[in-house]
């Protein structure tokens, strides 16, 4: 069964993509600190198939903390690395979805 690691610090949110997700058979982990989750990843990245990151808060600086994810699940040394999904209740702009790209993270509004 896929597992997913999602990382959210709004709780409501998280139980509402849980709900979706357990809904399609997946089993997923929620982590509502950033650091948890990093540390989750440096030692268990390859447990996880998907990262999902809530990136729907404007002042949490969503770039940095994927990246710190991403890091920690090469420091883990373990393959293959889980896909990254930044997820957003808040429409963001062009630019904002083309760079989580070039980090090499998928992106999906849920408006």
């Amino acid at each position: 069964m896929p597992r997913i690691l999602l990382v959210d610090n709004d709780q409501g949110h998280a139980e509402r993509v849980c709900g979706r997700l357990r809904f399609h058979a997946l089993e997923v982990d929620v982590c509502c600190d950033r650091q948890r989750a990093v540390t989750r990843l440096r030692r268990a990245s390859a447990d996880y198939e998907v990262v999902i990151l809530n990136a729907s808060n404007i002042e949490i600086p969503c770039f940095n903390i994927l990246a710190r994810l991403q890091e920690a699940c090469f420091q883990s040394g373990r393959y293959p690395a889980p896909l990254f999904l930044c997820t957003s209740s808040t429409k963001r702009s062009p630019e904002f979805e083309l760079r989580i790209e070039r980090l090499g993270a998928r992106y999906v509004y849920e408006g």
